[in-house]
């Protein structure tokens, strides 16, 4: 199913796989906080930690969504953020291994899958998709 842009154009397969591997990134990542609540309700308050994971997964669904649609700003902030989360995660993944050996697979899943999804948004014909879409506001 080819999904239009704002632009006209048809959207790579490139990026549909993309954005199928960021579908699964999430579910991996929901999957993960269902095994590993008790130790996450155990480093926050409940309340605290819940609004944490809700505001992180509305974000990354925006994020999904955008992308899906062409546009380039969120191919940009997903790059950011997946930079800015990596170096500080690392350390999170080598405990929950020690841990958690599941929740740790599943975070070292969800680390290649993105990286997986990084490559295919910023090779072509990924990146040259995006740099032809129209400005948009949304």
């Amino acid at each position: 199913m080819a999904i239009e842009r704002d632009s006209g154009g048809d959207r790579p397969r490139s990026v549909g796989t993309a954005v199928t591997l960021l579908w699964i990134s999430l579910a991996v990542g929901i999957a993960k906080v269902a095994l590993d609540f008790t130790h996450l309700r155990a480093m926050a308050p409940v309340g605290f930690t819940l609004f944490v994971l809700v505001c992180t997964f509305a974000v990354l669904i925006l994020l999904v969504l955008k992308i899906a649609r062409g546009r380039n700003w969120a191919r940009i902030v997903f790059l950011i953020l997946f930079i800015i989360g990596t170096v500080p995660t690392l350390p999170v993944v080598r405990d929950e291994l020690e841990r958690a050996p599941l929740v740790g697979a599943l975070s070292s899943l969800q680390i290649g899958l993105q990286i997986w999804v990084l490559v295919l948004l910023f090779t072509k014909p990924g990146s040259a998709w995006f740099r032809k879409a129209a400005p948009a506001s949304a």
